[in-house]
């Protein structure tokens, strides 16, 4: 039987396709090269026995948005937003939908970030958070993810340029002109998906009950973690083979760049296990780089590192409306707990916020996210339950 093995790096962030050849290598014992705590190789169409494949259950579709205009004043004459749904939508009697519920992806995702096993098969079934049988899930590639509009497209450097703002205007009209829906019951998000969780809270504060950022803060991404997505661009602008964007390969310095983000995804203890001689530290980033870029493109990864500018959804919490549940991981160096960001936000938010703080597999720095769902699953089906609009 033929088989298709899709490989997910942090399972948050990007999908590549892998061939029989590289899939043997990550099953070889080679494979801690690769970190088998945030690269995992699903057999697509070879779920375990009994499980649900949330995967070729997701309904698919794309919506065209005419003459869209970007906050830096850009516009497009359509932009495409693709998205995928989980469950049926159910409508009371004025024929809207009561029981929506928005997902927001991380960095190079897309909306097969949450058809993955490790949060489908925790989220989506009877009597958990997200049981389709209750709740209409929509999951959209953002504006330059996935099968959405973006550079790579061929506008290149040319594509009007994006912050988090356009990414959730686009989102908010998918919803209600593509799909009907004028309320939802929460957006959640990891990550790059959690602030835009933050930043539909300030946007549209009428628009859901609950918002639940993940791993994510709502101050700028500023300090280290401005310095960051610095690291994420730089290298690759520098780059004489960039050529403005105008490459015919992709820039010799785009795998440098991924080098520099990635050092701050995983936690220092898990790359002391992963990579615990000289030889394997020399080896590991590059080996990382190389699979990750397979299938990313870098003016579309420059166009992700750009979409925090100008975000700063603290300062308009006072706007902030939806009950809030903040969940962060107590080793997450791309949202240090030191920085007090959650409890400034709670502080500012008052009764209608609470934080959980996931102590358990810190190690993990980042990627905790995905070996700790048991923990935060059920927090967050207890808090839609409170925030369940009466049927």
């Amino acid at each position: 039987m033929k088989q298709r093995i899709f490989h997910l790096f942090s399972n948050l962030y990007v999908f590549t396709l892998l061939t029989d050849t590289q899939a043997r290598f990550y099953l070889s014992p080679l494979r801690w090269i690769a970190g088998p705590a945030f690269i995992f190789c699903l057999l697509y169409g070879s779920v375990p026995a009994g499980a649900t494949d949330y995967l070729s259950l997701a309904k698919e579709g794309s919506y065209t948005i005419k003459n869209f205009k970007f906050k830096s004043g850009g516009e497009l004459p359509e932009l495409r937003i693709n998205y995928a749904t989980w469950g049926e939508p159910k409508k009371d009697e004025k024929g809207n939908v009561t029981n929506a519920v928005l997902l927001c992806h991380g960095t190079t995702g897309n909306w097969q970030n949450y058809a993955n096993p490790w949060w489908a098969s925790k989220m989506y079934g009877p009597g958990q958070p997200l049981d389709i049988n209750k709740y209409f899930v929509i999951a959209s590639d953002t504006i330059g993810s996935g099968k959405s509009s973006k550079p790579s497209d061929g506008l290149r450097m040319k594509f009007p340029k994006f912050i988090i703002e356009d990414v959730v205007k686009a989102q908010y009209i998918l919803l209600t002109e593509g799909l009907g829906i004028n309320h939802l019951q929460a957006v959640i998000g990891i990550s790059f998906g959690g602030r835009q969780a933050w930043q539909w809270g300030v946007q549209y504060p009428d628009f859901m009950n609950g918002i639940v950022p993940i791993a994510s803060s709502p101050f700028p991404n500023a300090g280290r973690r401005g310095m960051t997505d610095f690291l994420g661009i730089a290298p690759i602008i520098q780059d004489p083979t960039w050529k403005n964007g105008d490459y015919q390969e992709q820039p010799r310095n785009f795998q440098l760049a991924l080098m520099f983000y990635w050092m701050f995804l995983e936690g220092a203890g898990h790359l002391w296990e992963e990579a615990p001689t000289r030889k394997q530290s020399f080896k590991y980033l590059p080996e990382v780089a190389k699979w990750w870029s397979k299938n990313l493109d870098a003016n579309d990864w420059i166009y992700l590192m750009q979409v925090n500018d100008g975000f700063d959804a603290y300062s308009q919490l006072d706007e902030a409306k939806a009950r809030v549940l903040i969940i962060n991981m107590a080793g997450d160096e791309q949202v240090p707990v030191e920085l007090q960001h959650a409890e400034k936000a709670v502080e500012k938010l008052g009764d209608k916020a609470e934080y959980l703080l996931v102590k358990e597999f810190s190690n993990h720095g980042h990627f905790a996210t995905s070996k700790t769902i048991d923990i935060y699953g059920p927090k967050i089906g207890e808090f839609l339950k409170k925030i369940a609009t009466p049927q």
